[in-house]
């Protein structure tokens, strides 16, 4: 007979023996840098840290658990640093071994490194992947893009000519090219090599251009800088996007051969243009002197559309239902834009053109496409021997004001610096862009402080999180296997292509995740299933920063050295003479007339469909 006590104590044992639970990065960690993970159910409890062999080589007790309120979850962070001789461990409380192995590394983070950069050769326009370079996901070329038509909102007279938009990654998990998303995605990856060079240099990411003099991360970067430039017109002004008029189905890009069309003209994407073209100016100078020189002239002929044309914002043509990146403000734009100008010409006119403009208050801000105040922030913050003092100090400010308020928000179980407000679509990008402004934080201060959070939210990203799961497909124990991604859904492997980094839980999500919204815990706003393209699609905007993040952090241990701010002497250019034509944009019925409203004088524009639009005297949006 059992009795109510004897069964009561079964249950108790049982749960002792599962209570303790462990969320870990589960890809590695680098030899020297800190090491923690996210302990469940074992607050006071020993920790043990065995190797392959079973023998105990270090013991941390859990301290107190304490909640993460994203997970609704209360966790102990044990931090294991000391150990630093590489190998493959395993964490037990008790008998119990908790979580997933442990692998340590002087180089365990190079592989993700590596995949992050190489998804963007997965994403290439317009050529075949070969077998020797994608393996099992080689394919056959798709959108050869040598015959793009315009369409009308582009405001091109003659609709039956067609240009050359070759080369270019395709966007997200779709198959369009759109430049908006191309500038912040772009410059992130441009940055990373300027600031690790003698890392990046000899990385080999098996790509075509691998055996020649220039390093893969440029060769890979160029593909689509050399499809950017496609993308300006005579005028200088700068195509907003280049797709089909409607999404394709989820088929290989062989397979989605509709129509192409350059689509719209905006002043943000001319902005994001110069600010791309103006850093790679100076960058492949000491590769392709002739290319350099190209993206320089181009640079400075966009600047010139720009200044004429501050408020041509994309509207979506009735007709067109891809993306959008629709943006009612190009403050941030110019700011960015005009720095790196300024930074490789010392134009006077292109520091008029920051000067307009300062990093106040409401403009400390998180980078993303839309938003990009802090790109212009981290080129004058590191470049204190161009740019004014007080240039300089507003750019700090902007980046040490958000840094250190991510560091406030450490002090919980998961150690993470990442709240309930940043879960919404593509919460990923967010949590990998904070890292990119806690190394800028890093780089221009020396304190390890913001150096060890940024490890804390690539560990997030990579298993140290509720879910238990790597965001980052084809690494990791738990890995994301049904991302939104047309290949991957279009071709016959199982495995997606990896290096991709999803989207991630999402509170607000309106597609097939919406069942799996937890009011109460944003961070398990999740599912892995390609309907979800609200928490489970790829954007190259997305990896950018996780291919920084992670890049940097292997760097910087590698080398045992980070940025020296100030050390660069950019290559210089004169673009003073490149000509400039007023817009011949025909998307507005009745044109732009000043009016008195909301005791303000504003700019209203009646677009071609009778719209009305109304805009301060800045170019800023009002709703």
């Amino acid at each position: 007979m059992i009795t109510k006590n004897a069964t009561i104590l079964s249950v108790l044992a049982v749960s002792a023996t599962i209570a303790a639970t462990s969320y870990q990065n589960q890809v590695g960690f680098i030899s020297s840098a800190p090491k923690q993970i996210a302990v469940v159910g074992a607050a006071g409890e020993d920790v043990v840290f065995k190797d392959a062999e079973g023998n105990a080589v270090l013991t941390v007790k859990a301290p107190e658990a304490v909640m993460w309120a994203p997970a609704n979850e209360e966790a102990s962070l044990v931090d294991f640093s000391e150990l630093t001789t590489p190998g493959t461990y395993y964490a037990f409380v008790g008998d119990d071994s908790i979580g997933h192995p442990i692998n340590i590394s002087d180089n365990a983070l190079e592989g993700v490194t590596k995949a992050s950069l190489k998804f963007f050769y997965f994403q290439r326009s317009s050529t075949e992947l070969t077998e020797e370079y994608a393996g099992k996901y080689a394919r056959p070329m798709g959108h050869p893009d040598t015959a793009v038509m315009y369409h009308e909102s582009t405001g091109k007279l003659d609709l039956t000519g067609t240009f050359n938009g070759s080369k270019g990654w395709y966007d997200a998990g779709d198959y369009g090219k759109y430049v908006v998303n191309s500038g912040i995605t772009t410059y992130t990856l441009l940055q990373l090599y300027q600031q690790n060079k003698a890392y990046f240099d000899t990385l080999n990411l098996n790509i075509p251009e691998s055996n020649n003099d220039v390093p893969d991360i440029l060769d890979e970067i160029r593909w689509n800088i050399e499809w950017m430039l496609t993308m300006q017109d005579e005028d200088g002004g700068v195509f907003h996007k280049l797709t089909t008029k409607q999404f394709a189905g989820m088929v290989l890009p062989d397979k989605a051969n509709k129509q192409r069309y350059a689509i719209g003209k905006s002043t943000p994407a001319t902005w994001d243009f110069v600010g791309v073209t103006a850093l790679a100016a100076d960058i492949y100078k000491r590769f392709d002197p002739e290319f350099a020189e190209k993206c320089a002239v181009a640079a400075g002929k966009a600047r010139w559309w720009a200044t004429l044309n501050p408020h041509e914002f994309f509207s979506q043509p009735r007709d067109v239902g891809t993306g959008t990146y629709t943006d009612g403000n190009a403050v941030d734009e110019r700011m960015w834009g005009a720095a790196e100008l300024y930074r490789i010409t010392g134009q006077p006119s292109a520091l008029e053109d920051l000067h307009i403009f300062t990093l106040i208050q409401n403009r400390r801000k998180l980078q993303s496409w839309q938003t990009v105040y802090a790109l212009a922030a981290f080129t004058m913050a590191t470049n204190p021997q161009i740019f004014e003092q007080e240039d300089v100090d507003s750019a700090k400010m902007l980046i040490f004001t958000l840094a250190d308020s991510y560091i406030e928000d450490l002090n919980n179980g998961f150690g993470l610096a990442i709240g309930n407000g940043d879960f919404y679509w593509g919460s990923n990008s967010v949590v990998a862009n904070k890292g990119m402004i806690l190394i800028h934080a890093y780089i221009l201060s020396d304190d390890k402080k913001y150096l060890n959070a940024a490890q804390g939210i690539l560990d997030y990203l990579l298993g140290r999180n509720p879910l238990d799961i790597s965001y980052l497909t084809g690494w990791g124990v738990n890995q994301v296997m049904n991302p939104h991604h047309r290949p991957s859904e279009g071709d016959t492997v199982v495995a997606p292509v990896p290096g991709m980094l999803v989207g991630g839980p999402n509170s607000t999500a309106d597609d097939c995740a919406k069942k799996f919204i937890d009011a109460d815990a944003p961070a398990k706003s999740y599912y892995d299933n390609s309907c979800s393209y609200a928490t489970n699609e790829v954007a190259i905007n997305w990896n950018a920063p996780f291919a920084y993040l992670a890049g940097s952090l292997q760097a910087i241990y590698a080398t045992g050295k980070k940025y020296e701010v100030g050390s660069d002497t950019p290559a210089k250019y004169d673009v003073t003479a490149v000509p400039a034509a007023k817009t011949a944009l025909k998307t507005r019925a009745a044109g732009d007339r000043l009016i008195f409203k909301d005791n303000s004088v504003r700019l209203e524009r009646t677009l071609r469909d009778g719209t009305k639009a109304y805009f301060d005297l800045r170019g800023k949006a009002i709703r």
